[in-house]
């Protein structure tokens, strides 16, 4: 007896067919290029405690031509990721407010913004004046 013939979803090019595939691939795409960055900190890290020659090539490697393009590279990978996930944020976190009245989108967007800024600019403070 042979087996009735099955129904199988083409999987080819799934991608393309939506803009919201495409933008969900760009984000994984420069999540992967954000942890490819921190993996070549860690390397650095790793020649730091090697010595300083080690220190000296990782730190002539990475303010190459090269090194600095891939940095600008993964910057812009960062910048795309961090915008990407902002505005994700309000399908992601459970309703915020007054029971009956949820806070808009462009609210809990702008809070997360502020939130960021706030701690970027504090890091930053804690690390020229108080390191």
């Amino acid at each position: 007896m042979t087996r009735p013939a099955t129904w199988q979803r083409d999987m080819r090019g799934w991608w393309r067919r939506d803009p919201a595939f495409r933008r969900y691939l760009l984000r994984e795409a420069t999540s992967v290029a954000i942890g490819g960055y921190a993996l070549m900190l860690l390397a650095g890290l790793g020649c730091l405690a090697a010595g300083p020659a080690p220190w000296q090539s990782w730190q002539g490697l990475v303010m190459s031509p090269i090194g600095l393009l891939l940095q600008a590279l993964v910057f812009a990978a960062a910048v795309i990721h961090s915008v990407s996930w902002f505005r994700l944020m309000p399908l992601t976190v459970p309703p915020v407010g007054r029971p009956g009245r949820r806070l808009g989108d462009t609210a809990i967007s702008s809070a997360a913004w502020v939130a960021s800024a706030v701690c970027s600019l504090a890091l930053l403070g804690w690390l020229v004046y108080g390191a």
